[in-house]
């Protein structure tokens, strides 16, 4: 069984609607029904934390969504002068991603495209070629920090 599924992967959709993004210049990508949305990144307020990845507050409004670090998980580094807001919809809640200033594109892939990452990661359910780029399906829903190591 794929992980974080309850179906078999003989059983999984036919097709998928994916969010393609980009980190650093890395193309990445979400299911659509996993993004909440996309907003311009309106900064973020430091606050301590001592779960990894996440130690900034973002305000929107009356929304208030805790920052999960996602280009420093992946030592890359977000492009452009205006980054956007992508909002993740976790099982604990929203949480707000800042991606580079390119705007994200959906794309429908067919599930016989979906191939298991070069390197096991919980926090990627497939990889596919999107233009011709091998490009990582992240599973927010239940996206976690990787372990950290003891010192």
């Amino acid at each position: 069984m794929l992980r974080g599924q309850s179906k078999p992967v003989g059983a999984r959709a036919d097709s998928w609607s994916l969010m393609v993004f980009s980190i650093g210049g890395s193309r990445l990508a979400a299911r659509t029904k996993d993004v909440g949305g996309v907003r311009p990144w309106s900064g973020a307020m430091r606050v301590p934390s001592r779960t990894p990845h996440v130690n900034a507050l973002m305000r929107n409004g009356e929304d208030v969504f805790p920052v999960f670090d996602l280009a420093g998980m992946l030592n890359l580094r977000v492009q452009g002068d205006t980054p956007m807001c992508l909002i993740a919809k976790h099982k604990d809640g929203p949480m707000a991603i800042c991606i580079d200033a390119d705007i994200p594109k959906l794309v429908t892939v067919e599930s016989t495209a979906l191939y298991p990452p070069a390197q096991p990661d919980s926090n990627i359910l497939w990889q596919c070629q999107i233009d011709g780029v091998a490009t990582p399906i992240y599973a927010f829903f239940n996206f976690a920090a990787p372990p950290v190591a003891a010192s």
